[in-house]
């Protein structure tokens, strides 16, 4: 695991954007690579890359939220102008919209932090779009088409929203978890630490000290060369399935303090493990599981609303070209 500091974090400051990276935990020594998912990369090469991809993502969302030339203020209480642009009006309610299309971890920090960025995008935005209609561009046959496809999806996302927030609710969701944990197995985990070492000499030698009365973790520190050796070898809990075969074997084979005192060889090198403790496992908390709850409830809400709209309506498909098919295929499910 690679660490990103301040520094680097700031090195791709954006007024308007980076700001918000600089904003989302990324300060002082921190792993962004957690924070925005580039787990087990080096950070000197994929700090760029998510610089790159959030920059593109938000300033695509915050393109797309489309304000009206002569946009309105009569529908939305507590709906403040806050920047004009030429005369056009930019309210609160825009900045809620655009705030609504971010990434999680930028949507979910605090107005204050995040307003300024968006009023200077959507601004930005704005002063585009003017230039791209004085050149007619709104006119083009292109413009209609890609503008048809936006608001299909936006009508489709709507209806979707509304259905699933009707009815994946806190009991809906309750219901399921006690569904789901009632189908999950209980299963055995071991909680184990291991001393790496290159050579089989070098793992009976450490073998022979245990043997003698040395201190597991401390061997560990001094002599692994695995990425466990500052946890003095420690692997936390796990269970089968989790771990290569050899170590798995010989480390369920264990009793609990007891270590291998034949060394066990894996693609890595020469392992000695020791049995810390033994469990069986817990399912995950209401809590933990919430968020695949409400995903699969809402994927399953979509499938079935596509699946009743596609008995009811007449779908023809064709080639590539626009001739009739030539050939009867299978076609993919319209319901994932």
């Amino acid at each position: 695991m690679y660490q990103i500091s301040q520094r680097y974090c700031r090195y791709y400051y954006d007024e308007t954007l980076m700001y918000l990276i600089s904003e989302a935990g990324c300060l002082s020594t921190f792993r962004c690579y957690e924070k925005h998912g580039l787990w087990g990369q080096r950070a000197n090469y994929k700090v760029k890359a998510m610089k790159t991809g959030i920059f593109l993502a938000l300033a695509a969302v915050l393109l797309l939220v489309v304000l009206p030339a002569k946009a309105e203020n009569t529908k939305v209480p507590n709906n403040p102008v806050i920047a004009t642009v030429d005369g056009a009006k930019i309210f609160r309610s825009d900045i809620d919209l655009a705030r609504a299309q971010l990434p999680e971890q930028f949507r979910s920090l605090p107005m204050d932090q995040i307003f300024t960025p968006l009023v200077n995008q959507l601004i930005r935005s704005k002063l585009i779009a003017t230039r791209a209609r004085a050149a007619k561009l709104d006119t083009s046959v292109l413009y209609k088409r890609r503008l048809a496809l936006l608001k299909d999806r936006l009508l489709g996302e709507m209806l979707l929203d509304e259905m699933i927030g009707d009815r994946v609710d806190e009991e809906a969701l309750r219901a399921r978890y006690r569904e789901t944990i009632a189908k999950l197995p209980s299963r055995e985990e071991i909680r184990a630490r291991h001393i790496l070492v290159k050579t089989k000499d070098e793992a009976l030698s450490i073998v022979k000290e245990l043997i003698a009365g040395a201190d597991f973790a401390a061997l560990a520190v001094a002599k692994s060369i695995g990425p466990s050796k500052s946890r003095g070898g420690d692997l936390d809990y796990f269970g089968r399935g989790q771990m290569v075969p050899p170590f798995e074997q010989a480390a369920f084979a264990l009793a609990r303090g007891e270590f291998t005192k034949v060394p066990v060889q894996s693609p890595f090198g020469w392992h000695v493990i020791k049995v810390e403790d033994r469990r069986q496992s817990k399912p995950p908390t209401f809590e933990e599981s919430r968020p695949k709850l409400v995903q699969e409830l809402s994927e399953e809400i979509t499938a079935d609303l596509v699946k009743s709209l596609i008995t009811s309506a007449k779908i023809e498909r064709f080639e590539a070209d626009g001739t009739a098919p030539r050939l009867k295929l299978i076609q993919p499910s319209l319901t994932r």
